[in-house]
């Protein structure tokens, strides 16, 4: 039987090859999806729908620059940096002013790689189902829908995150008839999509798999674990978390400083990363990692790399606030500080030089402290990829460093946390404890949530998840969001306009019963 092929990927996404037992994730090339005639009897190809679909998460739709300042930028840590007039609209995001965020491209922009993710997932479902009438293992079959399912579901999961109430997708609803359905109702479709595919996972440390980095179940686990904490399912939250720590595959790294960097690439501590390697050559293709490090770097002037050349320098777009490191100095932290931050006219153990904040982010930045904002004369240097790490004739800042989704201090934190929610004070102090004992820190005895909100920002702060906003509106502390901050108007984006205009049923109240049951 052979059928025209039908994924609809995004244009000009990586697409990877699948030769026997090489990685899938270290041999990409770039270019458009072919249509052609696909024979759904060969099994050799059964993969490549799975393949598309981390190639489509990691071609911008999981980490944008500005999706990652949309995350970062409603901390009470972070300022919208870089200068006065370079994307100015930005800053209405750390003082809460929503309305004019409704027709900014990036707040489109986010909306529309999401459900990008979203759409590409189903599609490759689309492919695996034709495949899987064919198949000799349906087991394997089983395993390659649930790696799409995961990646589907991480979508929807951040959607509800963002932006509140959110439409199911389904490329068989006209636009005209799209509509929101109630956060709650979108979250526990992820809860049950998760519960649905854990069994099918993989059940190694995802260095160990064949497909280096894939989806194992711990990664599912973890979206399980924290979708829960979203909607205060600590019922759902404590197994969750506990199956990862009872598993015996995760421990925390040793050296927190190098975690980032790429001796801690697919370490003892990565449950889940998304991989950018340049695979040590300075020409050819990358694993497409665009300015998510570039666009967060360090902004500076004066400074060299180690071997005495020019800075690679980032964009400055997220500088910290006076108010973190404050935080950081009082509880005494000592390696995790040193990851996180680094001042101007100094040097990193390296060997690079970091010189001095250039005039127009100093102006910006005294703006800041005349009208009373506190931020700091520093920069975030927990994204810092050494030069020396770096494929000599390709150094850019942060190089072609893995993105770390999912880590088991958080696995940590978050079954201390499930435990406090269930059994009160104190009852998770074993677990936030390994975590301490790394940062060097001494134990804590009778924990509460309040210290593991305070716990998650030290060891958290600046990743991926930017989970310092989110943990502040799940357990109601978002008094240290600062006054412009309006409970029960400024959890969660607007609509773009955009899509409104396109879907005008978007700006409706939500209606139960959109996601499947």
């Amino acid at each position: 039987m052979k059928k025209r092929i039908i994924i609809a990927f995004t244009a000009f996404i990586m697409v990877f090859i699948i030769s026997g037992c090489e990685d899938f994730l270290d041999k990409p090339i770039e270019g458009q999806v072919p249509l052609e005639e696909v024979d759904y009897t060969d099994e050799s190809r059964m993969y490549e729908p799975v393949a598309g679909i981390y190639a489509s998460a990691n071609a911008n739709n999981l980490h944008h620059w500005a999706n990652y300042c949309m995350m970062l930028f409603r901390s009470d840590f972070i300022f919208k940096g870089a200068h006065e007039t370079d994307q100015p609209v930005m800053e209405d995001i750390q003082d809460f002013r929503y309305e004019s965020l409704r027709a900014a491209w990036f707040v489109d922009n986010l909306w529309r790689a999401h459900f990008g993710l979203i759409r590409d997932a189903d599609a490759a479902l689309e492919e695996l189902e034709l495949f899987a009438k064919h198949a000799s293992d349906q087991d394997l079959v089983q395993q390659y829908k649930a790696e799409v399912r995961f990646f589907r579901a991480l979508a929807y999961w951040r959607m509800a995150r963002i932006y509140g109430d959110i439409p199911h997708y389904d490329r068989l609803t006209p636009a005209g008839n799209l509509v929101r359905a109630p956060k709650k109702e979108a979250v526990n479709y992820v809860i049950r999509e998760l519960n649905e595919i854990v069994g099918h996972l993989p059940s190694t440390h995802p260095a160990q798999l064949t497909n280096k980095g894939g989806v194992t179940r711990w990664a599912a686990y973890m979206l399980l674990a924290k979708a829960a904490a979203d909607i205060h399912e600590y019922g759902i939250m404590l197994p969750a978390a506990e199956a990862i720590v009872q598993s015996g595959v995760f421990s925390l790294f040793p050296d927190y400083y190098n975690l980032f960097k790429k001796g801690g690439e697919f370490s003892v501590e990565n449950i889940f990363e998304m991989n950018h390697t340049d695979f040590g050559t300075a020409t050819g293709h990358t694993s497409w990692i665009d300015q998510y490090y570039v666009a967060h770097g360090i902004k500076q002037q004066g400074g060299t790399r180690f071997d005495g050349g020019s800075f690679n320098n980032g964009w400055g777009f997220s500088m910290p606030a006076q108010k973190y490191i404050d935080f950081m100095e009082e509880r005494g932290e000592g390696i995790r500080l040193e990851t996180s931050i680094i001042y101007p006219n100094t040097a990193t153990q390296e060997g690079d030089s970091i010189g001095r904040i250039p005039a127009d982010l100093q102006a910006l930045l005294d703006r800041y402290n005349a009208e009373g904002r506190g931020a700091a004369e520093a920069f975030w240097f927990k994204n810092y990829l050494p030069y020396s790490q770096q494929t000599a004739g390709r150094y850019r800042y942060g190089g072609f460093n893995n993105v770390r989704i999912f880590r088991y201090a958080e696995a940590l934190l978050l079954y201390a946390e499930a435990l406090i929610h269930v059994n009160g004070p104190g009852a998770g102090d074993q677990y936030i404890n390994e975590v301490r004992e790394r940062a060097g820190l001494p134990p804590l005895s009778g924990a509460t949530i309040d210290d593991i909100i305070d716990e998650r920002a030290a060891e958290l702060e600046f990743e991926w998840g930017a989970d310092r906003f989110f943990d502040l509106v799940r357990l109601d502390r978002t008094e240290e969001l600062g006054p412009n901050f309006i409970k029960g108007e400024h959890e969660y984006y607007p609509i773009p306009t955009v899509q409104i205009d396109l879907q005008p049923g978007l700006a409706d109240p939500p209606v139960s019963g959109q996601f499947p049951k």
